[in-house]
């Protein structure tokens, strides 16, 4: 019985493995190639880049991010956006949530306050950088 369990245990893990080398290896090409900032980034997509059957896509996402694709490509746009308000504080935060692969400005307020606890606007003004380059 344990060179049962032992080979189970083996095979399991090798699965793991190549699961989250797989993970790793889509999330390379979605952030490298910045796909998460096509607003009509949809499981078709991750699918067709990742090659896992539409029946796992869902699960490996849990695994590895803690959320689903939508939670997954909204995390990796507000990052994106976050750094668009840093290097362009004048923009408004429209442009910023359109360049950022939002569909709507509401979306981006969402996943924005989910991450962050605050609104991108109220982020926006903690954050003011003045002529001196000093927040106030």
């Amino acid at each position: 019985m344990c060179l049962v369990n032992k080979n189970i245990n083996v095979q399991t893990a090798k699965r793991e493995k190549r699961e989250r080398e797989q993970f790793e290896r889509v999330h390379k090409i979605i952030t490298e190639q910045q796909l998460y900032l096509d607003p009509m980034f949809s499981r078709k997509k991750f699918i067709t880049i990742s090659f896992v059957n539409k029946n796992k896509v869902a699960r490996l996402l849990t695994k590895y991010t803690g959320t689903n694709l939508n939670g997954y490509i909204n995390g990796l746009r507000v990052d994106y956006a976050l750094k668009l308000m840093l290097e362009h504080p004048d923009a408004p935060l429209k442009a910023i949530s359109a360049d950022a692969g939002f569909n709507n400005i509401r979306t981006f307020y969402r996943a924005f306050f989910a991450k962050f606890g605050v609104t991108p606007s109220t982020y926006k003004m903690n954050h003011e950088i003045t002529d001196c380059g000093f927040l106030h």
